[in-house]
């Protein structure tokens, strides 16, 4: 850990030592390194005896519900007044979708998209870290708290979902040494590559899957490729936005740089965009989701627009 981290993880020490109600936050239609990341803290603070908000504005997917404290997540904390929250994995703190009470408590911000709208009164921003629960991970480190199966498994479900099941640039040396060091509590690599990296979804969300990759065309020009899902087909299909956690990352498999984009109008006239793209390609998708109003990594981001999928994909297109 460099100086400069170890100077931050002492200054979220001091806030933590006067808290005593505590909201853990992380932004909307939650990845699995977000809720892991809100979990892992979560299950700490309860350990320590401290009030534990767990809070996301949305629900998340179902298939990672084996998380410890999965169940005790809120999605409303309007009556609720904690001393100090800590904002996990966002990037633009309007995806936190926090009430007015974040006006008047300290906020920490944990968080390795590269940095944009991120708030606090400690800022813990880290992108070169594979994800959010690697960095919290040496913070763990840094304050000597055993890690057991239980927190293993929080964590380590956050490193394999955002590295891509360790594929992504992020994925270092240090990384892999993290990982071996949480497999050495008996946590299951096994149950949780399964669960995580979409290979035991339901039969529902299978179909809406299959339906599309049927989909998946290639931009000649800008050698993207692509593929959506119509308001229309939202709601026919019964899915949620959680449940395409990771279809970006197949749509990208067909194109011949590894770029992909996935549009999805989950409420008509509303379009939701995920692109992805790996460094041999040499495009930096980030650029894009900000000309849009998002934000993400470079291999990793997203935005949200409204119009038709139509338009969208043409302003895609004009902007790559």
């Amino acid at each position: 850990m460099t100086k400069g981290l170890i100077e931050k993880f002492q200054q979220i020490d001091a806030l933590l030592a006067n808290a005593k109600t505590i909201c853990v936050a992380s932004h909307e239609n939650p990845d699995p390194d977000a809720v892991s990341s809100v979990l892992t803290l979560h299950n700490i603070f309860k350990r320590q005896n401290k009030k534990s908000i767990p809070y996301l504005p949305d629900s998340p997917s179902r298939g990672i519900s084996y998380l410890p404290g999965f169940f005790e997540i809120q999605n409303e904390i309007d009556s609720l007044q904690p001393d100090l929250i800590i904002c996990l994995d966002y990037g633009d703190f309007k995806r936190l979708r926090l009430p007015d009470l974040a006006d008047s408590c300290k906020i920490v911000t944990i968080d390795h998209h590269i940095e944009s709208d991120q708030r606090g009164d400690v800022k813990v921003i880290e992108p070169h870290f594979s994800s959010t629960t690697e960095i919290i991970y040496h913070w763990l480190a840094h304050k000597k708290i055993p890690i057991d199966t239980e927190i293993a498994t929080c964590l380590l479900t956050g490193i394999i979902a955002d590295s891509g099941g360790f594929k992504h640039v992020s994925t270092s040396a240090q990384t892999l040494n993290i990982v071996s060091e949480l497999l050495l509590t008996g946590v299951s690599l096994n149950k949780i590559v399964r669960q995580v990296l979409a290979s035991d979804k339901s039969l529902r969300i299978s179909k809406a899957w299959g339906e599309v990759l049927s989909r998946v065309e290639l931009d000649q020009l800008t050698s993207m490729a692509y593929s959506w899902l119509s308001a229309h087909d939202f709601i026919r299909l019964g899915v949620r936005l959680v449940d395409f956690e990771g279809i970006a990352n197949m749509i990208s498999s067909a194109s011949p740089k590894n770029f992909g984009l996935f549009l999805i109008e989950y409420e008509k006239g509303k379009v939701k965009g995920s692109l992805r793209a790996e460094p041999s390609g040499g495009m930096s998708v980030v650029k894009i989701a900000k000309e849009l109003g998002g934000g993400g990594h470079p291999y990793a981001a997203g935005f949200k627009l409204e119009g038709d999928l139509e338009s969208v994909l043409k302003k895609v297109i004009k902007l790559v």
